[in-house]
């Protein structure tokens, strides 16, 4: 099997009649919030930072970002930063939920390291998008940290009245490298690119086109969503502007982040839509592409993850962080919320309620998008495919109906001995029986055909 086959996009699809394309919303946890910033160096939790799974340790690991956020300077790392200091900082789970925040004793922050907070990079370290590296053969490369370094070293200016970071030598896009993610060892060529960006970075590693890819605003002229792409995670291409709003967006929307993940086989990016012209608010919505370069997106651009109810912590900004986790048939989505819109040309000062705290929604493995049908029998063909497997599965949901699966020739003639009984249930993993095996015509390509009545078929793939 190499990848499932989804409903995000067309792709393999021919010819659709009775039947639709529905997207399905994450469903918020109830503990949420599920991580806040309680402690000094950390008066707020952002994911402008990564979550991952690590499967030897059984164990959900966070670096998210965080800071003082006081009034006038503090003391990091003993030397003066302003009180806005961007810091990464580390937490972990063995259910995904309850967090902890272990005492790293890296960084010095007032005189004391008794503190969560990991050293990686000089001063800011913003948006990192950490990436546990499963074909590296370096063990001190296992981990991959990409991310904005700015500020420099004491570099401090005067801006309308207020002391602001000053530009600091080689300031840009850094490279780190860890073999336990807590441990770091910065790039001895940072930046790796010579570009700011600000916000969210992503870091995946394409196995297609063999090279690791990064996402972020770094030359993308503002915001919008520009990639590179480099052999070993050093050397990387010229960035080139890949997503950005269209005529169709209302004026005055901004794509404010992008956060990238590969997903059986797709990018898949969850856009952060700020409507600057309008309320102020950020949501996520999807879009996929096939190579990371050019990109649609889902669904006439619905909200994938919506925002809090009004007056709660996440009623201004909801998004989806770089890195979603398949465990246990369930996808996990954590995000961050933030009290109120973000200040822009319509909103000069916010007063919020609640600092910004971290969230978790779940879905179905798979369940971005189904294929649905209703009370009337409709149908899919799909483009010809390569049966590379003896058995075909399917993720679906025809609890209260059914569907059929027949094995065609290139003209959506069912085979024979190729035509399945009706396929009923919620089921994750239905293994679609045919009257003779798939290993007689394994290696050949051929057409499927979905039949479905009151059911959601969310995806499909070989074994």
């Amino acid at each position: 099997m190499e990848h499932r086959y989804l409903f995000l996009d067309l792709h393999h699809i021919t010819r659709m009649e009775g039947v639709y394309r529905r997207m399905h919303q994450p469903q918020r946890h109830p503990n949420n919030p599920i991580l806040r910033g309680e402690n000094p160096w950390e008066s707020i939790a952002s994911l402008y930072g990564t979550v991952l799974y690590d499967p030897q340790d059984s164990l959900f690991k966070m670096w998210y970002l965080t800071g003082p956020y006081a009034d006038g300077m503090v003391q990091i790392r003993q030397r003066s930063a302003l009180g806005n200091i961007t810091l990464l900082a580390y937490a972990t789970s063995t259910d995904g939920v309850h967090w902890e925040k272990p005492v790293l004793n890296q960084v010095d922050f007032e005189g004391s390291t008794e503190n969560n907070l990991v050293d990686i990079g000089r001063t800011n370290c913003e948006g990192a998008a950490i990436l546990y590296d499963e074909h590296e053969t370096d063990p001190a490369r296992r981990y991959k940290g990409f991310y904005w370094e700015h500020g420099g070293i004491d570099t401090f200016v005067e801006y309308e009245g207020r002391t602001i970071w000053g530009h600091g030598d080689g300031d840009g896009m850094w490279m780190s490298f860890s073999p336990d993610g807590i441990h770091w060892t910065d790039c001895e060529t940072n930046p790796v690119i010579p570009i700011d960006s600000d916000t969210t970075q992503s870091l995946v590693w394409d196995p297609k086109i063999q090279r690791y890819v990064v996402f972020g605003r770094f030359g993308a002229g503002g915001r919008k969503t520009a990639r590179a792409e480099s052999p070993d995670a050093v050397n990387f291409s010229e960035p080139e502007r890949v997503f950005e709003c269209d005529a169709v967006d209302e004026e005055g929307t901004q794509i404010y982040g992008m956060p990238i993940n590969i997903y059986e086989g797709i990018y898949l990016g969850m856009i952060w839509v700020y409507r600057e012209g309008v309320d102020g608010t950020i949501d996520t919505s999807l879009a996929t592409s096939r190579d990371g370069i050019r990109w649609q997106r889902v669904l006439d651009r619905q909200t994938f993850l919506t925002l809090g109810q009004p007056g709660s912590w996440e009623d201004g900004m909801t998004r989806i962080s770089q890195n979603f986790i398949t465990h246990n048939d369930q996808i996990y989505f954590y995000y961050g919320g933030v009290n109120g819109p973000h200040t822009g040309r319509k909103f000069k000062q916010i007063q919020r309620k609640h600092k910004s705290m971290l969230g978790l929604a779940t879905l179905r493995r798979d369940g971005f998008v189904s294929l649905d049908a209703g009370e009337m029998e409709g149908y899919m063909l799909t483009k010809p495919l390569a049966i590379d497997g003896g058995e075909l599965h399917l993720n679906v949901d025809a609890s209260q109906g059914y569907v059929i699966v027949s094995v065609t020739d290139d003209i959506g003639t069912p085979l024979e001995n190729y035509t399945s009984q009706q396929i009923v249930g919620d089921q994750l993993d239905a293994n679609v029986e045919f009257s003779r095996s798939l290993e007689a015509i394994k290696g050949k390509e051929a057409r499927l055909r979905f039949q479905l009545k009151n059911a959601s078929l969310y995806s499909y793939w070989f074994v």
